[in-house]
């Protein structure tokens, strides 16, 4: 368990950061990941959003594009930084990065992602969201698992309460062991009220911490009970 002291002097001296990915789509790994960023910071911890590419954004009367995931991301980090900073490559298609990037005849790699998730404050953390599942594919080379490899954070692994959860979360548990990336927790995620628990017996299959996130109407950010980054 940190002590307030440790949580005092980390976050004076912190340079490290989480890589949120999910077993799918639409499992709710904005929500989750504003739900760790209030978990942080409650511990008094600084925190830099990141989510470097989304499709689907909203085309605004300025003709501007607005990432709703990373206005989420910048209301929960309490961050004052640009959206464009949090989200440099927006996109209107409510379809995968890779495709998008090849419909615009754009070049964005996954260096270039791995670019826009760097912080200038090295006593944050970086708060990085994927897209999609951890295998979908994020820029024109490679899939969120690439980039996970190139920032090589703890990854936190959000799981939607739903039926044929766990089977997609053993298979992508062993993804990103293959992968040789640290597994730090793995969060259940209640998308709706339904008080079936289909992750019920998760627990007899990986030794990886497991964390639950209650179901909420508002999507208001919720602490999550005994979650801890270190």
């Amino acid at each position: 368990m940190v002590t307030k002291q440790q949580q005092s002097t980390q976050t004076n001296n912190v340079s490290t950061g989480v890589f949120i990915t999910g077993t799918d789509t639409d499992v709710g790994k904005t929500f989750v990941a504003c739900c760790i960023a209030t978990t942080l910071i409650q511990k008094k911890f600084s925190v830099s959003p990141r989510k470097p590419i989304a499709s689907g954004c909203i085309r605004q009367a300025d003709n501007s594009l607005l990432s709703e995931d990373a206005l989420f991301l910048q209301q929960a980090c309490l961050s004052t930084e640009p959206l464009n900073v949090i989200c440099p490559y927006q996109f209107e298609p409510a379809i995968s990065p890779q495709r998008v990037i090849q419909e615009a005849n754009l070049n964005i790699t996954i260096q270039d992602l791995k670019r826009a998730c760097d912080t200038s404050n090295n006593n944050s953390i970086a708060l990085i969201e994927g897209a999609g599942g951890f295998y979908s594919p994020i820029a024109l080379n490679g899939l969120n698992k690439d980039l996970a490899v190139q920032l090589n954070y703890p990854i936190v692994l959000v799981v939607a309460n739903r039926i044929g959860c766990i089977n997609q979360t053993l298979l992508t548990i062993e993804a990103i062991q293959n992968s040789e990336l640290k597994l730090h927790s793995i969060i259940i995620n209640n998308i709706t009220n339904d008080l079936f628990n289909y992750a019920k017996e998760l627990d007899r299959y990986t030794k990886v911490p497991i964390f639950n996130v209650r179901h909420t109407t508002n999507k208001k950010p919720q602490p999550i009970t005994d979650w801890s980054l270190f």
